[in-house]
């Protein structure tokens, strides 16, 4: 079996500047080479487990096109600490040290590059996607999996269904209905955690549910709010069909990584899912 290390950079990378930081301080220099080091020491860490054949570090590219869809995404996020943001570069090449390259996509943010990358790859390889993200639950299946580094363990479908009520299928619906207040996304009024769990739990899909005469106050309140969900649901979803431009020898394992910065592309049309990227 083949591995394709897919990781989150700035997932890992913020995540761990923040405990660096609340030791060493916000203006201090050591806070930055605590948090190289540490950040290093992951990767090594990640690559001596896995012992990928492929793998790549994904970073945000420099705007998303959700924030020129919805002004208000992300608004209340803090910005990334000045000091961390001018050092990136110096953490891009601690992965490049590890044998592993960077690719940034104009226009796109990481989890829409890695979903594209993972759900790309020949059904023959395991994807392994390192994050902490939820977003990225809605992708589990055999081939994909998600990795949480901190807590040391898999995420699954069963913990899909203990946490949120749902299925892996039915998650980026859930995720719409509710919104996503981490990535300040509203959903839909009058639906909170119960009715949608109790909605999906009555239908199949959302789209079943609009299929049918209202017959609850539930269906009533998505029916009238039918463009906050759509808006949400194009919102929360992953696109898995960014068209790259790069091919999956790009991403080998080897001594020559380097930094890929893409610009945009659009996103192809087709459902086929091709045995190498393109």
């Amino acid at each position: 079996m083949m591995y394709f290390l897919l990781i989150d950079a700035l997932n890992l990378i913020r995540r761990i500047y923040a405990v660096c930081e609340s030791q060493h301080g916000s203006d201090s220099d050591a806070a930055i080479e605590a948090a190289l080091q540490r950040t290093s020491n992951a990767i090594n860490k990640l690559m001596h487990q896995y012992q990928p054949h492929y793998a790549v570090a994904a970073f945000d590219g420099q705007s998303s096109w959700r924030h020129a869809y919805y002004p208000d995404y992300k608004i209340s996020r803090k910005p990334m600490p000045e000091r961390l943001k001018t050092n990136l570069g110096r953490f891009a090449h601690a992965f490049h040290a590890a044998q592993i390259s960077s690719l940034s996509v104009d226009n796109e943010e990481a989890d829409d590059v890695l979903a594209t990358l993972a759900s790309k790859a020949p059904q023959t390889m395991q994807c392994i996607i390192v994050s902490t993200d939820k977003g990225y639950l809605p992708l589990l299946s055999e081939q994909i999996k998600v990795y949480d580094y901190f807590g040391k363990s898999f995420r699954d479908a069963q913990q899909v269904q203990d946490k949120y009520g749902v299925s892996v299928a039915q998650l980026t619906q859930y995720f719409a209905l509710v919104g996503d207040k981490t990535n300040d996304i509203p959903g839909v009024n009058g639906i909170g955690i119960k009715s949608a769990k109790a909605l999906l739990t009555q239908y199949d899909s959302v789209q079943h549910a609009l299929a049918q005469a209202p017959e609850n106050k539930i269906q009533r309140q998505l029916t009238d709010n039918l463009p906050q969900y759509v808006r949400a649901l194009h919102l929360v979803s992953l696109r898995c069909d960014i068209d790259l431009g790069v091919s999956l020898k790009q991403f080998r394992v080897h001594n020559g990584a380097q930094q890929i910065v893409l610009p945009p592309h659009s996103a192809s049309q087709s459902s086929a899912k091709p045995g190498i990227l393109s």
